[in-house]
């Protein structure tokens, strides 16, 4: 059913949290409102690879959308799935006729570009390509989006 794969600095090797997710989380949790916004502020900076890079508003939407009833609970969730379940051997069995590009910013703090070596290592470069865009922190595709772009658009068409 999947014609092509694009996996952006991914989450699917992790063994456990990386220091910045556990500080996300409990930047996240935080209830207190002024603590939560210096925390989130730092946390969500940490994610480019120049923190200056990140607009004010990621900030404030982010609160905003995380103070909403259930929200919490939803992101602490999604933190436990993606930091917890690892793409198992099978899973790249099941994939390895797919074309997959793999794009990992090259100072990724979020989730280090060691998980890229690690993806290379289950789906070796004659199955994937691989992309290492510098600069970039865990957002290349905002720190970088024209390129980032371009390098979809070649690879989906």
């Amino acid at each position: 059913m999947i014609e092509k794969l694009v996996l952006i600095d991914s989450s699917g090797l992790l063994e456990k949290p990386t220091p910045l997710l556990e500080q996300y989380l409990d930047a996240a949790m935080e209830i207190e409102p002024v603590l939560r916004y210096k925390k989130l502020k730092r946390v969500l900076g940490a994610i480019y690879a120049d923190p200056s890079f990140m607009p004010p508003v990621v900030v404030d939407k982010f609160v905003e959308i995380i103070i909403k009833e259930g929200a919490r609970n939803a992101f602490e969730r999604a933190y436990q799935n993606s930091t917890r379940t690892q793409i198992e051997l099978q899973g790249f069995q099941q994939i390895q006729d797919v074309p997959c590009l793999i794009i990992w910013g090259e100072k990724d703090n979020l989730i280090p570009l060691e998980y890229y070596d690690k993806f290379k290592e289950n789906l070796p470069e004659a199955k994937a390509k691989y992309e290492v865009i510098k600069g970039t922190g865990h957002a290349p595709f905002v720190e970088r989006t024209a390129l980032i772009y371009e390098k979809l658009r070649i690879f989906l068409t």
